[in-house]
């Protein structure tokens, strides 16, 4: 398959599947919308405002590779930051526009793939990235494009999915293999959905997998994970170990690493249990997210 179907291929998985919408009713590109998925997005992730530190980008140059609607883009820009999101989704950019027209706050939003970050060499303090390189083939010329458009002494904060998680290790590797089991029995999807933290129809996109590769639905590790980080049909996801992440970034002056988020959405009030303090502490040894920060 050529770069291009699978470029278009994820461009319209992630138009429909962008992160926050399934948790407000309100109309697209209204103050509400924006206003539900942000108070929802960081009561979720407390960790998000805690380490990109918007505050701390005042006056500076700010790339945000893969900013989607920009939730965090804006607390740049609200911040004093002068700040350029990039995306590859045109319904992404359009929101992410709309939503610093209403605010009257500058700010460029581009189209575009962060393969190929349209920035000047060593034209930036900071690039931020939450969510979204580990959805990428080509991770690692993105992490090249990332040191390319830094400033000396300038900050990569990039977050990818923890090998040694909870998340991966259990819930996601055996949990919801012997949930997808379960789902060959008519009525199940929908009993699960109930008790879980998860809509119904994510549950019926795993029965049709399973129903269409069969046993290699379970077998095949990364199939498996592809289609149960983001929700199903996502075309890809990888996950990274510390070490890995020393790796990846190996090029950058120092690389220091941080695990936050739990998830345990796939529970019984799992949202509930994650934002105790238990489980805040445990969040730092198995959590989801794996926060890097590199200094070129």
């Amino acid at each position: 398959m050529s770069a291009e179907p699978r470029e278009r291929e994820r461009s319209d998985f992630w138009t429909g599947n962008q992160p926050g919408f399934r948790f407000t009713d309100a109309e697209p590109g209204t103050e509400r919308f924006y206003a539900e998925v942000e108070a929802h997005r960081y009561a979720l992730e407390p960790a998000i405002p805690e380490l990109a530190r918007f505050a701390g980008w005042r006056d500076r140059d700010v790339l945000e590779a893969g900013c989607g609607i920009a939730t965090d883009g804006i607390n740049f820009a609200r911040a004093g930051a002068r700040y350029t999101g990039v995306d590859f989704s045109d319904a992404a950019v359009a929101l992410a526009r709309r939503r610093f027209e209403l605010e009257s706050i500058p700010g460029e939003i581009v189209l575009a793939s962060i393969t190929e970050l349209p920035a000047e060499d060593a034209s930036r303090d900071l690039v931020y990235s939450n969510g979204v390189i580990h959805h990428l083939p080509e991770t690692e010329a993105v992490v090249a494009e990332m040191h390319r458009v830094l400033r000396p002494g300038g900050r990569a904060i990039v977050m990818v999915y923890h090998r040694d998680s909870l998340n991966y290790r259990f819930n996601i590797m055996v949990v919801r293999r012997l949930l997808a089991l379960v789902l060959l029995i008519p009525g199940a999807a929908e009993r699960i959905g109930r008790m879980a933290s998860e809509r119904a129809e994510v549950f019926t996109g795993h029965r049709r997998l399973l129903a269409e590769h069969g046993g290699r639905y379970l077998r095949d590790g990364q199939l498996f994970l592809n289609n149960n980080t983001d929700g199903p049909d996502n075309p890809l996801s990888k996950v990274y170990s510390r070490a890995d992440a020393q790796r990846l970034f190996s090029d950058f002056s120092s690389v220091e690493t941080r695990v936050r988020f739990l998830n345990l959405r796939l529970y019984p009030k799992g949202d509930a249990i994650a934002a105790t303090a238990p489980a805040r502490r445990l969040e730092r040894r198995i959590g989801w997210h794996l926060w890097i920060e590199a200094v070129k």
